[in-house]
């Protein structure tokens, strides 16, 4: 009973702390279009992004971003959308976000359209100073919007640089 009391109060104060980090930018590198489930994704690329993470609480603990990828096949993204920080334990932290962009075929993966949806989930371990390293798995789809929805998936490695 006393280890699950302590668990509640070090999650409870391991949540303060992540909610209370300031704006960052996140960088990535990593692979998009692996796994080649059908076929409009038929080449795996290499992928850097970049977001823009603010502070601004929108809606119970939800924050914006904004952010672009580039991919080694000249595709790119352009979108903006929420995320939340949820602390697991004093240092680690999952962050589940969702957005919305324009994206622009590259030479070898169609993903049916123009207006694309991104969701994913990034873990995180915090570092001194509040800088963060982790990995992300995220999903872009267009939703059905289209007639063709293939769907992409990326996996990366993360760095996040606080800016204040």
């Amino acid at each position: 009973m006393r280890l699950a009391a302590a668990a509640v109060v070090l999650a409870a104060m391991s949540a303060s702390a992540a909610a209370q980090e300031g704006a960052m930018v996140v960088l990535s590198a990593g692979a998009s279009g692996f796994w080649h489930h059908n076929s409009h994704v038929t080449q795996t690329v290499g992928l850097a992004s970049i977001e823009y993470r603010g502070t601004s609480d929108l809606y119970r603990g939800m924050k914006p971003l904004v952010g672009a990828f580039g991919g080694s096949d000249d595709s790119s993204y352009v979108h903006a959308g929420v995320y939340r920080d949820f602390a697991l334990a004093p240092r680690w932290i999952v962050t589940p976000h969702f957005s919305a962009g324009v994206y622009s075929d590259g030479t070898t993966n169609d993903l049916g359209g123009k207006l694309e949806f991104q969701s994913g989930v990034d873990l995180f371990y915090r570092l001194d100073h509040r800088w963060r390293v982790g990995a992300t798995l995220r999903h872009v789809s267009n939703g059905g919007i289209y007639d063709v929805n293939p769907g992409i998936e990326t996996l990366a490695i993360l760095v996040a640089i606080p800016l204040d």
